[in-house]
């Protein structure tokens, strides 16, 4: 399936996979709340609990997990795709191809960077041993990856294939296959164990907004953000089983759309607050907070069409669960995951780039 999605670890901000990450923003937003706001004046009593203060640590370990997953995930489906659309994973190499497209390279650098944040991550606080592990998984994983990667790229670049009858593209394909087979594992399981932290995390964070501010500007934010994260992901599923369950996608196009009602509404009545010194982020709080309503809107309209579409998706392209494989769609003109997809990733970025408060 597509999986090019940019978005799939979020917590309070939406720490984004392969748009900027937004840690900053999360990380401001914990540590510059730590008074109660009455009015429009904060306190500067603490009101953090023992779990806020894990959670703000929380935040500096995670830093490492999603940039590698930012920066590598994306690439290395890439160029498995590639390799793969012009050679038959079970046969391999056959010497006989009248097309060869070879791979895609990683971003430099980016493996040795990501094993030393991983490396530098797992000693930090607070221990744990699950999220421990997957990173070091991945960091293996996607090490030997890149080194094999380099080796193919170079081979098929420099068309060496030409000079030894595609012997050594025959040897390295055994090896490159394992190879995506180990990073697709570790890939997963880094996505399914961050998921375990970061969303009872983003739920923490917007419970403590609730605690330390109510439900005002700051709440409806982190909620819509929740909300787009969930329905994303319902759209486009990370692992081996990535059909859409119908029905948990409209769940979470449901969900989305009241967040951002919910949002538009308190929005309307409280728009003239953003312009208070004592509760902006910047002087561009109000012309930041239309551009966010904007995105949002944009990726809602897109949800909503591509939620008719899987709702009208013919019987071919239907398992025997009752999910949708979304390959099996016919060109459908209300939507496709990559439009769907592309608007959320839109939405992210113009999230981390507009911030209101």
């Amino acid at each position: 399936m597509l999986s090019a999605r940019l978005g799939t670890i979020a917590i309070a901000c939406l720490l984004t996979l392969g748009a900027a990450t937004g840690t900053l923003g999360c990380k401001k937003l914990l540590r510059g709340s730590k008074g109660k706001t009455t009015g429009t004046t904060t306190s500067t009593a603490s009101t953090n609990t023992p779990q806020d203060d894990v959670d703000e640590q929380m935040l500096d370990k995670l830093d490492a997990y999603i940039i590698c997953l930012n920066t590598l995930s994306s690439p290395v489906h890439a160029t498995r795709a590639r390799y793969f659309s012009w050679v038959d994973p079970k046969k391999g190499v056959t010497g006989n191809e009248r097309v060869v497209l070879g791979l895609f390279d990683l971003p430099n650098e980016s493996a040795q960077k990501c094993t030393a944040g991983l490396a530098k991550a797992r000693t930090m606080p607070p221990k744990d041993a699950k999220l421990e592990a997957a990173g070091d998984e991945f960091a293996k994983t996607v090490s030997e990856l890149d080194t094999l990667i380099d080796e193919v790229f170079t081979y098929y670049e420099n068309k060496n294939f030409k000079d030894d009858k595609f012997a050594k593209g025959k040897a390295m394909h055994p090896r490159l296959v394992v190879a995506f087979n180990n990073f697709s594992r570790a890939d997963n399981n880094m996505h399914a164990t961050l998921d375990g932290v970061t969303k009872p995390l983003a739920q923490r964070t917007l419970a403590r907004i609730e605690r330390e501010e109510g439900r005002k500007f700051r709440y409806h934010r982190k909620n819509v953000l929740i909300a787009a994260r969930e329905l994303v992901e319902a759209g486009d599923p990370v692992g081996d089983d990535d059909n859409v369950d119908v029905s948990l996608y409209a769940a979470s196009f449901n969900g989305y759309d009241r967040a951002v009602a919910e949002l538009e509404t308190y929005g309307s009545l409280h728009k003239s607050d953003l312009s208070l010194r004592s509760v902006q982020t910047t002087i561009l709080a109000p012309s930041n907070f239309d551009s966010f309503i904007r995105a949002a809107e944009e990726y809602r309209k897109k949800a909503r069409e591509y939620n008719r579409c899987l709702r009208d998706a013919p019987a071919k392209a239907k398992t025997p669960n009752g999910k949708v494989d979304p390959d099996k769609l016919p060109p459908c003109p209300d939507g496709r995951p990559r439009d769907v997809v592309e608007k959320y990733n839109a939405f992210i970025r113009n999230s981390n780039d507009h911030p209101f408060p």
